[in-house]
């Protein structure tokens, strides 16, 4: 009983960096996040989808999207600083599944 009582510190500290690392690693704020759900889940939260499709079509970059996003943030849309850079490289660069939540013209 005595050895179970020593380890027990060590069981809950190792349990704990285990449960830590699963929150962190949860997929959240990946650099190769794929584009079209991260808009729909920080964009779409507040806004029809559809709504960034202007600035999109104008072939908007990146200056202009990091400065949206940063506006976003101080609006209250939760977004890691992985996940700000991810958005601002979707939306100035965006590829065919991005182009494809926007209606034709």
């Amino acid at each position: 009983m005595a050895r179970w009582k020593k380890s027990l510190p060590f069981g809950v500290a190792f349990g704990a960096g285990i449960l830590a690392f699963l929150l962190i690693a949860d997929g959240n704020g990946r650099a190769d996040e794929p584009c079209v759900p991260l808009i729909q889940h920080k964009c779409g939260t507040c806004h029809f989808v559809n709504y960034i499709c202007p600035p999109i079509q104008k072939g908007k970059g990146s200056f202009y999207w990091r400065g949206i996003v940063k506006d976003m943030v101080k609006e209250g849309m939760a977004a890691t600083d992985q996940e700000q850079k991810r958005l601002t490289s979707c939306l100035a660069s965006p590829g065919s599944e991005v182009k494809g939540l926007c209606p034709i013209p």
